[in-house]
């Protein structure tokens, strides 16, 4: 590799137990330290910030090995190492793109041209981060996944969180309690704070976060999305040998849109040329058909946006938000729902968030310890449940206790 990488980092990368992105760069490199590598790492970091730096090849292979089919890894290897380590890697399907940083082109595109996720072998640092950046505007549209539930008709999932159809009505009442929340300036605090610990040392993220911090408004949130993000119209690789190219045409009445409506927001798009319409996040649509364009390059979904009174889980979903959302929404409501979805640990950061947020005296936090109780019930923890249990009463009692000498003291004597 031309240029090396130490292995002491300096504004070192995040841990490895949460990311906000599903994109990992993985630099692998024998080499010792040289004066550019700060301003490197920082170009670097600028495109995908989760950078990970190896010189060793089965710790490397092990982190690799490690990810979820779900992350996406994009590599950057010696061209000594990459001849170790490429053959056994390039078929898992974390991995999306390779790029081989040596001395000798030459040489190594002869046995890197065996592989078709080798996105390019250079020798120029200038010209690996451009074909990095170039190719991550394509990834970001093509890798992401698209969060999608599915509602099949005549199902017998009902509101099982295990079936398609349970995954489908959660989600939409999730969504209902989060627009219904009521957020304060500390949550927006929370977020810049939880952003700033993500991208520690990505000084042109840090920038986008200040700026977040400054001039963000709900007037302007259309103006906060990444300006530098381009669409990316049917583009094709051929290593994408088991992905599908799809359009969606949706057929939208905006009379159909009461609960969750869309809007052309082509005013507030950086590609003035380009006509933009925004979808609410949850927004329902039923499935006309499917078939290949004309020229069979790619799938024509066709699809019909839909109320929520247009499917046969609407009773369901009126009970469970009835369940839920009758009453005020608070952190508590939320924090069952995601129980319910078995997203545990999120719902304990949410009952423990609340009753931070209440007296110690509060009645509401008898509620929520026996919602921890019935949490680690649920994980198997059964001395820890029983320990929120015995809170609870005992905050019951306290509070009886309290509103008895009330009640004796206005008695007439």
């Amino acid at each position: 590799m031309a240029t090396a990488i130490p292995s002491t980092n300096v504004f070192h990368t995040k841990s490895d137990e949460m990311h906000l992105e599903i994109f990992c760069l993985v630099w692998l490199d024998p080499g010792s330290s040289t004066n550019d590598d700060h301003d490197t790492e920082q170009q670097l970091r600028s495109i995908i910030n989760h950078l990970k730096k190896f010189h060793d090849v089965s710790q490397c292979q092990k982190y690799i090995d490690e990810r979820s089919p779900k992350e996406r890894v994009i590599m950057v290897v010696s061209g000594q190492l990459g001849r170790k380590i490429v053959p056994s890697i390039h078929n898992l399907r974390q991995v999306i793109s390779i790029y081989v940083y040596c001395f000798d082109k030459k040489r190594n595109e002869q046995w890197a041209c065996k592989y078709a996720k080798v996105r390019a072998v250079v020798v120029e640092l200038d010209e690996l981060i451009s074909r990095i950046k170039d190719d991550h505007k394509i990834q970001k549209f093509v890798e992401e996944p698209l969060s999608i539930n599915i509602f099949t008709t005549g199902g017998g999932a009902g509101n099982s969180t295990i079936g398609l159809n349970g995954e489908f009505v959660f989600s939409q009442v999730l969504i209902d309690c989060l627009s219904r929340l009521r957020y304060t300036e500390a949550d927006k605090n929370e977020l810049i704070r939880l952003c700033e610990q993500q991208y520690k040392g990505n000084s042109i993220e840090l920038s986008n976060i200040r700026e977040f911090q400054d001039k963000y408004s709900s007037n302007n949130v259309l103006r906060c999305i990444d300006k530098q993000l381009a669409l990316s119209f049917l583009k094709f690789s051929d290593d994408k040998e088991n992905l599908e190219a799809v359009l969606f045409q949706i057929d939208a009445d905006p009379k159909m849109a009461i609960t969750k409506p869309f809007a052309d927001i082509t005013e507030y798009s950086e590609y003035k040329d380009e006509a933009e319409v925004l979808f609410m996040l949850g927004s329902i649509f039923r499935l006309d058909s499917v078939n290949r364009s004309k020229h069979g390059q790619v799938w024509i979904i066709q699809m019909t946006l839909c109320n929520d009174d247009e499917h046969d889980l609407k009773q369901v979903l009126m009970d469970m938000r009835e369940q839920y959302l009758s009453k005020e929404t608070n952190l508590q409501k939320l924090g069952k729902i995601l129980l319910e979805m078995g997203k545990s640990d999120l719902a304990q950061h949410y009952f423990i968030r609340m009753l931070e947020q209440l007296p110690s005296n509060d009645p509401l936090r008898i509620d929520l310890y026996l919602d921890l109780a019935t949490l680690k019930s649920y994980a198997g923890h059964l001395n820890k449940s029983m320990k929120w249990r015995q809170k609870a009463s005992a905050l019951k009692k306290q509070i009886q206790s309290i509103s008895s000498s009330i009640s004796k003291s206005k008695i007439p004597i």
